[in-house]
This record gives C-alpha cells, sequence and structure tokens, in this order.
C-alpha cells in the first residue's frame, strides 16, 4: 500500500465516517435547533470529539447500534445530546398514548352490559 493511504480496515469507525463524510456536525435541525446556516457545522474538539451516528436518529437505541456504517454521519456532542433527548421524549410520548388507548379499551369493556363479567 502507498505510503499515506491507511486500509479502510484499519480506521475506527467514527474515522471512517468523518473521511467519508466531512468533519462537521450533519445535523440539520434534528436537535430542535434551528442552526444559522441550516445545518450546525461545528466539529469536534479533543474534549468532546465528534461522534457517528445515523442522521436523523432513528426512536430506540437498538435501531442506532444496528445502524451499519454506510448510514452513519458526524454529529456534534450537544446535538446528538439533543436530538437522542427529543427521541426519548417522543418514545415516552408513544408510550403514553399506546397506554391511554389500552385504557380506554378497558372502560369500554366495563360499559358493555354485565359490567365486563
Amino acid at each position: 500500500m502507498p505510503k499515506g493511504l491507511v486500509s479502510p480496515g484499519l480506521l475506527t469507525v467514527l474515522e471512517q465516517v468523518l473521511r467519508k463524510h466531512g468533519q462537521l456536525c450533519v445535523c440539520a435541525g434534528a436537535c430542535g435547533v434551528e442552526h444559522t446556516s441550516g445545518k450546525c457545522l461545528a466539529h469536534g474538539t479533543e474534549k468532546q470529539p465528534m461522534l457517528a451516528a445515523p442522521y436523523p436518529l432513528p426512536l430506540t437505541e437498538h435501531e442506532t447500534a444496528s445502524a451499519p456504517v454506510s448510514e452513519l454521519r458526524p454529529w456534534c456532542p450537544p446535538c446528538w445530546r439533543k436530538a437522542r433527548k427529543r427521541n426519548v421524549e417522543a418514545q415516552a410520548e408513544l408510550r403514553r398514548q399506546e397506554l391511554d388507548e389500552a385504557q380506554l379499551g378497558l372502560f369500554d369493556v366495563e360499559a358493555a352490559p354485565g359490567g365486563g363479567r
């Protein structure tokens, strides 16, 4: 292999993502912030290095963890944390709605003749 070239197999997942998609955060508002240029464009620091995750983030951690490298994009830590928090809140709201609907079904059974017995 020519000097200066690195085999993709020797790069970390993050290095592969940064090499393919650049060094800047790709968030275009998934974090809840309207970025002035349409995208965040932040870059990582030594203290807060960039993260590799799908964009937009899936609702579940399982979907995020099972995403192939080809679907990963660079995120700055603040955008990733905010987007993850929004996903957790959205998932909790969906769960609350499911529970509410299930409870409404219980009330319908009790309203039936015989009190659901």
